[in-house]
């Protein structure tokens, strides 16, 4: 008897913690107000999200950027990313999607390379990869909880992801970092000898390398026609230091683009070098800064800072691009200045339609440690 009642109690037990981690959600209900406007959820936000954290059928995105382009501090918020909720995980909306509707007193977020383009009530996708990435970071078969700074780029999310076919009573807006009190913050600033650092170490964050995808329109607000774009000025990924001190190695000459994921000076800087590289036929290889900066390498030694472009030559650096330099500044401005640059080491074909750019000194908003 005894024998049985404790089989009896083991699977109560169990059953009530089944029950108890499969318990239904409340249906997305949005709130009023302003907040309604951006979509934040009723019932599932800031104040209550603790209660729906670690659910194994569901995943927790937050929307933001590392470092936000728009001045976010002019609404009370903060352009870093400073912090976040514990399970969320960082995919940057702007990567997704351009982004509108944006109030005036921040201005403008990025504005380079997407997954989609919001076109005429349309979200059109701009590589061959982009929806199948997109299923990716927000699989159909789990309940999704979004979060950004104050809700807006989770409202943007939300109207996307429905718009191109997901559930939308499985897709909860929770509101805005910027507001929540709860007991999981894991937080990402910190002062040091009193200056603001941030440690972006610990949150998982998902990056997005165009240029590893298959373009098949221009990112932007223009619709185009159903014919792909091929994309002449395809650069060769690296994506680890052991790539990097390889390809260095192994070739006597060698061009590398540097860049950072999120850098609107890179974005800037993009058109030019793939004219130049598209004008003199060389191969260029791309890494991003974050990707390498963990090891040692001659770049990191040389630049902390986006975008650059070096020379190797027998494992050398006989020639790179430094964005705070005053005296590279021109050769970041068009392709004229560029091929200026480079015919110091190598042969370059003379340039007849140029592409420019106004570029301005990165700072820290481009640098890896900001």
């Amino acid at each position: 008897m005894q024998k049985f009642l404790k089989v009896l109690l083991i699977l109560l037990f169990i059953s009530g913690f089944s029950s108890c981690q499969e318990k239904k959600l409340p249906l997305p209900s949005v709130e009023s107000g302003l907040r309604g406007e951006l979509g934040i959820d009723a019932n599932i936000n800031e104040s209550t999200i603790d209660l729906y954290l670690g659910r194994k059928d569901s995943v927790y995105r937050d929307m933001r950027m590392l470092k936000d382009e728009a001045n976010y501090e002019a609404i009370g918020g903060d352009s870093y990313l400073s912090g976040i909720v514990s399970g969320f995980e960082v995919v940057p909306y702007p990567y997704l999607c351009n982004v509108e509707g944006l109030p005036e007193a921040v201005g403008n977020t990025y504005t380079g390379v997407t997954l989609f383009s919001y076109v005429d009530g349309e979200y059109l996708p701009n590589y061959t990869e982009s929806m199948s990435i997109l299923e990716t970071l927000f699989p159909k078969d789990k309940y999704i909880f979004l979060m950004c700074g104050g809700g807006g780029y989770a409202g943007m999310t939300k109207n996307m992801l429905v718009a191109l076919g997901w559930d939308e009573t499985k897709i909860y807006n929770t509101g805005g970092y910027w507001y929540y009190e709860g007991n999981n913050k894991i937080e990402t600033k910190y002062e040091t000898n009193g200056e603001t650092h941030y440690d972006f170490s610990k949150i998982i964050y998902h990056d997005i390398d165009f240029n590893t995808l298959d373009k098949i329109r221009e990112s932007g607000t223009a619709k185009t026609d159903d014919t792909a774009v091929t994309d002449e000025n395809t650069f060769i990924p690296i994506t680890s230091n052991e790539e990097l001190n390889k390809v260095i190695s192994e070739n006597e000459q060698v061009l590398i683009h540097v860049y950072l994921p999120g850098c609107s000076s890179c974005a800037k800087f993009l058109p030019i070098v793939q004219e130049f590289q598209k004008l003199n036929g060389c191969d260029i290889y791309s890494v991003s800064l974050r990707d390498i900066w963990y090891e040692d390498n001659p770049i990191k030694d040389k630049v902390q800072y986006t975008p650059s472009l070096f020379c190797f030559k027998n494992g050398e650096v006989i020639a790179y691009l430094d964005p705070t330099s005053d005296a590279d500044l021109d050769y970041y401005k068009s392709v004229v200045k560029l091929s200026e640059w480079a015919s110091a080491f190598m042969e370059v074909k003379a340039v007849t339609d140029d592409v420019t750019t106004d570029i301005e000194n990165c700072e820290t908003g481009c640098s890896i440690d900001s």
